[in-house]
This record gives C-alpha cells, structure tokens and sequence, in this order.
C-alpha cells in the first residue's frame, strides 16, 4: 500500500503545498464554537450543511479513515494602506479571486492525486472537498499540521503565511496522521487593529456580517455605516492577512489580476462579464453585486468626474445599484450631485431608493 511520503512528494510536485494528514474521526471539539457563532448571527450563511456535517467525515464518506489536507498558495495584492486612488478610478480584488477559480484548480490537482494514489491502492475510494464542502476545511488542515489557527481565523502556514486555499480528501486508507503544530500569533494583534470595520471583535472570533470579504460578496443591501470602510474593495478584502508578519516573510506580492477598471465594469454588460469573469472565483456572485460594489468604491473615491457613471447607476433596472448610486452621489456631493438626487426623487418609485435619496441629500 501506498506510504504518506509517496503522497506527499507526488503532491507537490504537481504543486501542492502545504500537505498533512489526519484522521477521519469527528471534530467535536468545534460542535459548541460552531453553535455558539450561530446564536450570534457571525456565520455567513455560506456554509455548507448543519454542524453534525460540518464536524463528521464519516457523514460524507462512511469509509474514511484519513484525510489527506493540501493547500495552495496565491499571491497578495501590494497596494497601499488606505486602498483607495490607486490609479484615477481603480478598484481591487483579492489575490485569492484573481486567475482561474481556485475551487477548480485545487479541486483539479486534487483528483490527479487521487488517480495517482488509486494506481496502488486496490478499491480505493475517496471524496474532495474544496471550500464549498461541508467539513470546516480549517480545522482540517490545523488537525494535519498543514497550520495555525491566526487570530485573524485564517491557517497560518510558518513557511508560507495565509496566503493558502484549503482542500482536502477523505480516504479509505489508513495513513499515520500528523502532528498539529504547538504555534501561535504570540502577542501579536496587528489584524484586529487593521481591521477597517471591526469585523474581528476579538482574537480567533470573526463577526462575518461586518467583514469587507462577506460584503462584497452578500446580495442585498450593504448596511451604511459601513460602505465608506469598504474602500474601493469590489470583491474580497486582505486587509487582516497583508499586514500578519507571517505574510510579509513568505511568498511575494502582486498587482496582476487584481487591479479592476471601476468605469469598464460600470459600463459592462452580461457578455462581457461572462467572457472576463467567468473562469474567475469572483464571477460566481454575478454581474450586479460587482457593479453594486463598484458604485460604493465610487462614493469612496469622491471624484466629481465619477458622477457620469453615477447619473446612469441612478436609473439602473436594479433598485439595489440605484440605492447605492444614491448615497455614493451623496458621497461626492456639489451642486451637480445635488441635482441628480433631487431629479431622481422625483422619478423613483421604489421605497427603499427613495429613501436613500432622501438621507444622501440631507447629508449632503
């Protein structure tokens, strides 16, 4: 039968890295921190399943024994602190959105590997779990030794930093499980404090519904208090994972993938979304979230040139884009801004815009 370091040298050499194992039995551990956030509204709504799935390998795969986790890295963005006038009109995605959708890649290389170890291992079977599964991906890879538990809830990798997608897969073998690793943040809490919306209330406790990465990617409406610390984030947020020490000593940085035109994505249409966004993690959530994010990073940015986009948003099929259009147009303010609103007030229908008109012109 085949080894662990067979594994674990075959998986990366097609680039998997980190690469740990555990066993399959159940993390009850996670059964009352996972209530606990529940009864205190800090889940996304996101997650896959109810906690006995979230927390029983054996739910998915009656005949799992280990689990094999993998991470695989990607590049962060290296822009400044304050994330907003990067370039004219430019916004930002997260390195984890830009290139192909990571869900397929690791999801790919995932299955390379399970061919490889089904060439050895009569009547192997196996399940993979990218991100969209029900198992908590990141007590997996901390059970493996893939990683930490930072206080900003991502896996720290001591070689890598965060900068890791997580998956994993259940097996019908048994492989020694690793260790999991005797680490910390320390006293180190740079996270919380560079947290632009108080999203982490305390260390290792993420309050999703304040997280700029939850926002940008929530339908609906994103609450006022808290569009101006968004910044010019039009999908996901690093914030809390650029300034970790972990990340500033593991692999480098980039722009590439995650500098975003606002005025082309403004004037988008479904065709051309497709054809950009469709391979891309960010695609998933659709054309009109985007352009509700880009109006918000247009509030933020406060240029006057920027009302030409607004004036069209304002009368948008979407009363969502139309809102947001409202209070970013209050955002820049002038007697130009002024008049669009007024105008707008007079031909809007829905409840909710009307009523974002009328606070964006009293805060004018």
């Amino acid at each position: 039968m085949i080894g662990k370091e067979l594994i674990r040298e075959y998986a990366r050499s097609i680039g998997l890295d980190p690469v740990g194992f555990a066993g399959a039995h159940s993390f009850e551990r996670l059964r009352e921190m996972l209530e606990e956030r529940h009864g205190k509204g800090y889940l996304s709504g996101f997650e896959a399943g109810t906690v006995d799935e979230r927390i029983h390998p054996r739910l998915h795969l009656e005949e799992a024994r280990s689990i094999i986790a993998a991470g695989l890295p990607y590049l962060r963005f290296s822009g400044q602190e304050d994330m907003c006038g990067i370039d004219g009109s430019a916004g930002i995605i997260s390195g984890s959105a830009a290139g192909e959708d990571y869900h397929r890649v690791l999801k790919g290389k995932l299955e390379q590997l399970a061919v490889y170890i089904s060439r050895e291992t009569p009547n192997f079977k196996y399940l993979i779990m990218v991100d969209t599964g029900p198992l908590v991906d990141r007590e997996v890879a901390y059970r493996a030794g893939l990683g930490f538990y930072g206080k900003n809830c991502s896996i720290i990798a001591p070689s890598l930093g965060s900068g890791i997608f997580l998956g994993e897969m259940l097996v019908n073998i048994e492989l020694e499980p690793d260790s999991v690793l005797d680490m910390d943040c320390g006293e180190c809490g740079i996270c919380l404090e560079k947290c632009p919306t108080g999203a982490l209330v305390k260390p290792y406790t993420l309050d999703v519904a304040r997280c700029i990465s939850y926002l940008t990617q929530k339908k609906g409406i994103i609450p006022r208090e808290l569009r101006s610390r968004i910044g010019v984030h039009i999908y996901g947020c690093d914030r809390c994972q650029r300034y970790c020490p972990y990340n500033n000593k593991a692999l480098g940085q980039t722009d590439e993938g995650v500098i975003v035109d606002i005025k082309e994505l403004m004037e988008m249409g479904k065709r051309g979304f497709a054809e950009r966004y469709k391979n891309s993690a960010a695609g998933w959530r659709g054309l009109n979230i985007l352009k509700r994010n880009a109006v918000v990073a247009l509030g933020n940015l406060k240029r006057g040139e920027d009302l030409d986009l607004l004036v069209k948003a304002i009368i948008h099929p979407s009363p969502v884009i139309r809102g947001h259009a409202a209070w970013a147009a209050g955002r820049i303010g002038g007697e130009r801004a002024e008049g669009i609103l007024i105008k707008a007030l007079h031909t809007e229908k829905d409840e909710y815009v009307l009523d974002e008109i009328k606070k964006a012109i009293a805060e004018m």
